[in-house]
């Protein structure tokens, strides 16, 4: 037994070797092995999440650059499209507000359409919201300054509020200078110019067009038949010069924002209110007054101006769109102020109101405070009789009205032209 256990002792030797090497449980990977597979699978799990993101990328293009050297290079096809569209540049969107006086006026009725033939005619790339004075919380007075820092873009510029800081702008509104609408139109058109150029070399601003207000009358309380009847009537004005001559009528100028004069004439703190008869009518002035007089033949102009930052950053045919309709707005405004005039007496007339012209009286005591208090004072305003501005008024003004700024300040006669 003892040798046959011996003999077959190799034999199962073996197979117990065998049966080891096949074993189920694997020998153990290294530890550094599993790391590198996590990273591996890491890997490619964010190439597949980066393969499906990449058709989520904006197909849109870049939004527009400021600098004119940042555009970027229009391709072949973009060039063609640039032609066939005649604008020569990338389409930019120029969007910004547009700023009337108030929007009870009937040039702000003029300003919205104006506003719309821009949008359309330049295919949206001009984008003006209108606004007003009120609804921005601004009286006008310091337009100049908010225009200037492009803190307002695009405006109305009311001559007769920022007057009280540039004086110059009331050359042409002199109250009671002039006789008639058409003398008074004459005066502008020969100091435009001049307005224009110092707007914007001093103020910053591009003058686009101008609009024109209707003839100015007096909404009052009590009747003002006779000039005796203006002594001591509180009188809201909107223009030194307007102060000039209602101080030299015998009433008090006080100056009262446009919107606030509604409730100054109901609580008693104005006797009457000057203003042209439709913007009068719009503000609803026939419910606190009873009384409609005038004219005071005139009709007060104001321009309407880009801060000249933003209109430099316009490419030109946008420039020119923007002219081009505001010359149509201006001709369609000239036409229709003088139908305004009667426009709006008539309108007072019908909610109550009583209508009269001023009296011979009252008329030379009109022009006689133009020649004696508004025109002297404008001149000491201006900075005295060795201005730029008077030697405007000498040269363009003066012929017109028959009047001459000598070097002491006093006003002497000319004939006229």
């Amino acid at each position: 037994m003892r040798a046959l256990y011996l003999a077959i002792l190799p034999a199962i030797l073996i197979l117990l070797l065998v049966a080891c090497g096949s074993s189920p449980t694997a020998t153990p990977q290294p530890e550094a092995t599993v790391e590198q597979a996590s990273e591996s699978s890491e890997q490619d799990s964010e190439t597949n999440e980066q393969a499906t993101a990449a058709p989520e990328q904006p197909t849109a293009a870049p939004e527009q650059p400021t600098a004119a050297s940042e555009q970027p290079t229009a391709t072949p096809e973009q060039e063609s499209e640039d032609s066939d569209q005649g604008t020569g540049d990338s389409g930019q969107v120029f969007e910004m507000q547009f700023v009337c006086i108030n929007r009870s006026l009937q040039t702000c009725d003029l300003f919205t359409e104006y506003v719309a033939r821009v949008e359309e005619r330049s295919n949206g790339q001009l984008k003006l919201e209108i606004t007003s004075f009120p609804e921005l919380g601004i009286s006008g007075t310091d337009m100049l300054d908010l225009l200037a820092d492009g803190t307002i873009e695009f405006t109305e510029l009311p001559g007769n509020f920022v007057g009280g800081s540039w004086p110059f702008i009331e050359i042409a509104e002199l109250y009671g200078l002039f006789p008639d609408s058409d003398t008074q139109n004459r005066i502008f058109a020969a100091v435009r110019d001049d307005e224009i150029r110092i707007i914007r070399d001093r103020f910053g601003g591009e003058v686009i067009f101008y609009d024109y207000y209707p003839d100015q009358f007096f909404y009052s309380k009590k009747p003002l038949n006779s000039l005796s009847d203006f002594e001591g009537l509180k009188t809201r004005a909107h223009s030194v010069p307007l102060a000039d001559l209602i101080n030299g009528l015998g009433a008090e100028a006080q100056f009262v924002t446009f919107a606030d004069v509604y409730p100054s004439l109901e609580r008693g703190i104005l006797d009457a209110g000057v203003t042209g008869s439709g913007p009068g009518y719009g503000q609803r002035w026939y419910e606190v007054t009873k009384y409609i007089v005038g004219p005071l033949s005139t009709h007060p102009h104001n321009a309407v101006v880009m801060n000249s930052d933003i209109w430099n950053s316009l490419p030109p045919h946008l420039q020119d769109l923007l002219k081009e309709e505001g010359a149509k707005t201006e001709a369609e405004n000239l036409r229709l102020v003088e139908s305004w005039d009667q426009e709006g007496v008539d309108n007072n007339v019908a909610e109550g109101m009583i209508y009269s012209d001023f009296t011979p009286e009252m008329r030379e005591a009109i022009r006689q405070t133009a020649i004696d208090s508004s025109l002297p004072n404008w001149v000491d305003r201006v900075g005295g009789p060795d201005t730029e501005e008077v030697r405007i008024f000498n040269e363009k003004v003066g012929p017109i009205v028959g009047m001459r700024i000598n070097p002491d300040g006093t006003v002497s006669s000319i004939p006229v032209n």
